[in-house]
């Protein structure tokens, strides 16, 4: 399936493969033996993920092009179905299922109320919801974002009262992509726990470090008190999909990209000078041809009235020249 920007596909690799693949695989555990509804599932790779341990899988999305590619997609997988529905009109009977998940899901519309109420219809009594929430004050607001493909985002306060508004025992943790320092076997590790270390101030000590900062909120909400904590805080790394590798990659073009940058800036800037020096020259040239021409203009002036004067000294000088000739005649006539 096409990516489009809303919906994650498993051909995607980076931070957004981790983030979503981290979700389902923490909820593995919860959905053993059990009856499981995903509601936006999406492409359905969740769903399928779920299927080798649960009992039965129901994938419900508002798409019916995307519910018709993942039922032919995961066909081989006898106990999950995708049908066509939203998230406050789900096609299933009441307390018909054991668990709930709905991952980044909520903040694509703003019908929060009769979401929460079609979930709690369709969960049996002491029935277990996970979901999902990005966490409108890092993802938003601190970056000065928009997602165009978001309605309605909740701050901490908000998804916290919304939830315990229809369940009696609410966990929140929080979800973002952090470096971090790993050591671990090389080849054939068989380990499935690993020590966590975080530092107070100077020291070092071996306790799992909280989330002040989280890009993403991930909650588990049941009617039934939990006899234990749940056993999420964890860390998930793809062995095929380096993403501080691709962080690096990305940064070192980032910065090949910038010096690129930089150079055209530097040498537009040169080009730039080079303009304006050509300009001050041309601005000089064309003051010292105004000035030319005011001079021109003035001996022009000046020729004009030489002229005038030249012409009014002609036609007194052509009048005398005519009172000479009458005179002449005069005498001429006098003198015959």
């Amino acid at each position: 399936m096409e990516f489009t920007g809303e919906r994650y596909v498993p051909s995607l690799n980076g931070q957004i493969k981790y983030e979503h693949l981290h979700r389902y695989a923490l909820c593995v555990d919860y959905v053993a033996g059990k009856s499981v509804l995903d509601i936006a599932c999406g492409e359905g790779y969740g769903c399928a993920l779920f299927a080798s341990a649960a009992k039965s899988v129901v994938g419900v999305d508002i798409n019916s092009e995307v519910v018709e590619y993942a039922t032919n997609e995961y066909s081989t997988h006898n106990n999950v179905r995708f049908l066509v529905g939203s998230c406050d009109s789900v096609p299933l009977p009441d307390n018909s299922v054991d668990v709930v998940t709905s991952f980044e899901t909520i903040e694509h519309h703003d019908k929060h109320e009769e979401m929460m109420q079609e979930i709690k219809r369709v969960l049996k009594p002491g029935g277990v919801l996970i979901i999902s929430s990005p966490n409108r004050l890092t993802y938003s607001d601190e970056p000065k974002y928009s997602n165009p493909f978001h309605v309605k985002e909740l701050y901490y306060d908000e998804l916290a009262a919304l939830l315990r508004r229809y369940f009696g025992y609410v966990e929140i943790y929080g979800q973002r992509i952090a470096i971090g320092s790993f050591i671990f076997k090389l080849e054939n590790s068989e380990a499935n726990v690993f020590k966590a270390y975080r530092t107070d101030g100077n020291q070092v000590e071996q306790k799992v470090s909280s989330l002040n900062v989280p890009i993403y909120f991930f909650a588990i909400c049941s009617n039934k008190s939990f006899t234990t904590k749940p056993d999420i805080d964890s860390v998930y790394i793809d062995s095929q999909d380096d993403l501080l590798k691709l962080m690096e990659i990305g940064l070192h073009q980032t910065q090949t990209e910038l010096e690129r940058s930089q150079s055209q800036l530097q040498d537009t800037q040169a080009e730039l000078q080079r303009s304006q020096s050509q300009l001050q020259q041309t601005q000089t040239e064309l003051e010292r041809s105004q000035s030319q021409l005011q001079d021109t203009q003035a001996e022009l002036q000046r020729s004009q009235s030489q002229l005038q004067q030249t012409q009014t000294e002609l036609e007194r000088s052509q009048s005398q020249l005519q009172d000479t000739q009458a005179e002449l005649q005069r005498s001429q006539s006098q003198l015959q």
